[in-house]
């Protein structure tokens, strides 16, 4: 598992920016908007977690549950593939 310094690392060079590029249109492209309601999320707070295991998620599955989560107010985390 990585540790927080290195889950931050990677949320701030390689995932958030990706997710903010997946997301922003909702937002009419207005990129500010769509980082600030994606920090305030539910999901962005457990990415930042280490122990989830979801920085390892792909920028399209994490855009979906963030989607997911604006929608229906909940998170669901996918099954793991085997």
């Amino acid at each position: 598992m990585k540790d927080k310094n290195e889950v931050s690392a990677l949320l701030g060079v390689c995932i958030v920016p990706q997710i903010i590029n997946e997301i922003k249109g909702y937002y009419d492209n207005q990129e500010e908007t769509a980082i600030k309601e994606f920090y305030k999320s539910n999901l962005f707070d457990k990415l930042q977690n280490p122990a989830t295991g979801l920085w390892h998620l792909s920028s399209k599955t994490l855009s979906d549950m963030f989607f997911m989560e604006i929608k229906d107010g909940v998170i669901e985390f996918p099954e793991e593939q085997s």
